[in-house]
């Protein structure tokens, strides 16, 4: 399920296929671990069950990387989709005879290597080549970079900080970084302690980002940014951050930004003769000082070769099952996003947005495990009457529903010829509800279309759920895109829960009989839909208002989308009945200017949105078709 967007019906921003020996015996061992909890379990339940295992434990091995943007482990969890669906017997939909329907979303790729050299007081030279897919380590480029070269003598900006609003600590005072290269260490000084000088927690998150600090040695007039792991995230290992890592990122710095190792960072600092990175730290901490100084008698040549834009490949998988009879030129959409957040950071919901692998066996490894039997049993009904089927895997929801939105936009079936869709999302921690003691299932898009509450009681019947049911049809996964184009939607999950969006949402931990159960009520509303005569009419239904900005401000209501010119925020959508909708803000225009000031960006949007009360009428600038336009939005 996507933080990125549940942030705005929440918070807003809340914010090939082969086992290898070590795999297969990892796989093995679990697909045992819990033999005695099926024992009782009739036949075609258990070998349900061990489809399901099969299929989630591939798809959320740590091998598959998280199946974050830019990881061969999203690649292989695609193309193994696109061969079960073979194995299952759905046909391609794509336009190219095949299962996959490409995309690309925005952030930067690296189209070439990148170099940095560093020329010493003895007038050596250390040079270091960072190419495109490998990883060197003592130096390397990141995404947040600008494109093109820098020049300029060292400076060691401690934290690269300026608490002007606490005017307690400014690592920049008394420092000419005047178009030179400046050293900065990652977090901020006194880890984890109450004295640490910042108004408060959220204060001290701000300022310790790195495109602040990127935006704070701009303000600086600094050539260029190396970044240095501080003592608590170098751990033992100093890890430099990886590429792919912030490729996904919305932030567009102005100077080239590198990052090097704590070792050859000493180094410098040692042959300038300054102390070493452990002694400043200590030294700062101590009393909350800068230890800032040109590193005398280095030079710096830093050359970034990166491409921003709508430049990362990704794709969704889909596949059809024929319907036949009077309604065969209709059909049903059943849908799951297979991406998760690969190596976490920004995505990650663990304690200090851990990097660490996030193998999203729930989110939604399972949402694409039970789209795959669905497909199954479907496909062993011969001669099926009714609307025909399309199952479809998507990508890219994690970062923005960017897959759904693209299907939508440029559909592989008519959208007037879709009758429905069902979205799986997070359907594997069935549980009970603390009332009813009753299996608890979540049903958002009851209200999208007369009758679906009809049919949901119906259903549940035979399954008695605890049912908590929300009529409107947008929320934070990929049915949203669909109800944005008034295709009535159901979705079905089983909630968040403590591992979301951690390293430890893993396979061993997913309730296999309740996914079966769940799996059994999906197919039942899935056969109603597609045999049902009169094609369902689309109600739309406001989503419920659930809070402000992620900092609890007010919102405007509407999706972020990517901007190539990386000017403004581009609208993708808007929600019905919310401030920018009121204001006639529409899909596909951009927010340039609120309040007379420049909206660079989605970062400066939140800034300036954090200023701004509840109830106040504010001016929001924008770019529709070419033509600037001026509207009043009252915030609510």
């Amino acid at each position: 399920m996507s933080n990125f967007f549940l942030g705005e019906y929440r918070r807003f921003l809340f914010t090939l296929v082969a086992f290898g020996f070590c795999q297969l015996a990892w796989l093995n061992n679990s697909l045992g671990a819990d033999n005695d909890k099926t024992a009782n379990l009739d036949k075609s339940t258990k070998a349900t069950i061990s489809r399901l295992k099969s299929d989630l434990f591939y798809l959320a091995s740590p091998d598959r990387e998280g199946r974050g943007p830019l990881t061969n482990g999203l690649q292989r969890a695609g193309d193994y989709i696109a061969e079960r669906f073979k194995e299952i017997g759905l046909k391609p939909l794509a336009k190219d005879g095949t299962y996959f329907q490409p995309f690309t979303v925005g952030g930067v790729v690296m189209n070439e290597p990148s170099t940095i050299e560093f020329k010493g007081p003895d007038g050596k030279t250390k040079a270091f080549v960072v190419e495109p897919g490998k990883k060197i380590p003592d130096a390397t480029v990141l995404a947040l970079s600008s494109e093109g070269k820098a020049t300029g003598s060292l400076v060691f900006a401690g934290y690269g900080i300026t608490m002007a609003k606490e005017g307690t600590y400014d690592d920049y005072q008394g420092l000419n970084t005047e178009k030179k290269i400046v050293m900065i260490l990652r977090d901020a000084p006194r880890q984890g302690r109450k004295d640490d000088g910042f108004e408060n927690a959220n204060r001290r998150r701000a300022l310790s980002s790195l495109t602040e600090k990127i935006g704070n040695a701009q303000k600086h007039n600094a050539a260029g940014v190396i970044f240095v792991n501080d003592k608590q995230n170098a751990a033992e290992t100093d890890t430099l951050i990886d590429f792919a890592y912030l490729a996904t990122n919305r932030f567009g710095g102005k100077i080239p930004v590198f990052m090097i190792s704590r070792k050859l960072a000493d180094s410098m600092l040692i042959a300038s003769g300054q102390a070493k990175l452990a002694d400043k730290e200590a030294a700062i901490d101590n009393d909350l000082k800068p230890q800032s100084a040109e590193i005398k008698g280095y030079s710096v040549i830093m050359d970034a070769h990166l491409k921003r834009g709508n430049v990362i490949p990704v794709r969704n998988v889909v596949g059809v099952l024929e319907g036949s009879g009077p309604l065969a030129e209709e059909a049903i959409v059943i849908g799951a996003h297979y991406d998760h957040v690969g190596s976490g950071g920004f995505g990650s919901m663990g304690a200090g947005r851990v990097v660490a692998i996030h193998q999203g066996a729930d989110d939604n490894g399972s949402g694409t495990t039970a789209m795959l039997e669905l497909a199954k049993r479907f496909a062993s009904h011969k001669d099926r009457q009714g609307r025909k089927l399309i199952f479809m895997a998507f990508s890219a929801e994690e970062l923005g529903l960017f897959g759904s939105v693209h299907y939508c936009k440029e559909p592989l079936f008519p959208l007037e010829k879709t009758a429905a869709m069902i979205n799986l999302d997070m359907v594997g921690r069935l549980r009970p509800d603390k009332e009813s003691k009753k299996d608890r299932i979540l049903v958002q898009g009851s209200g999208t279309s007369e009758g679906f509450e009809a049919l949901l009681d119906k259903i549940n019947k035979s399954y008695d759920f605890t049912t908590v049911r929300q009529k409107s049809g947008f929320g934070p996964s990929d049915h949203s895109s669909f109800a944005s184009k008034k295709i009535p939607v159901l979705f079905l999950w089983t909630d968040v829960h403590e591992d979301y969006h951690r390293p430890s949402d893993t396979p061993d931990k997913i309730n296999y009989e309740g996914m079966d159960k769940i799996i059994r009520f999906g197919s039942e509303v899935i056969g109603e839909l597609a045999s049902v005569k009169e094609k369902p009419k689309f109600i739309e239904v406001k989503a419920a208002r659930t809070g402000g900005t992620r900092q609890g401000g007010p919102r405007l209501g509407f999706r972020p989308g990517y901007n190539e010119d990386e000017k403004g925020v581009a609208v993708e959508g808007v929600t019905e009945g919310e401030p920018a909708a009121k204001a006639g803000i529409k899909a596909e225009d951009k927010i340039v200017k609120i309040d007379g000031k420049e909206v660079k960006n989605l970062e400066v949007y939140m800034e300036i949105m954090q200023t701004k009360k509840v109830g106040q009428t504010i001016k929001i600038g924008i770019i529709r078709k070419g033509k600037a336009l001026e509207l009043d939005v009252k915030l609510e």
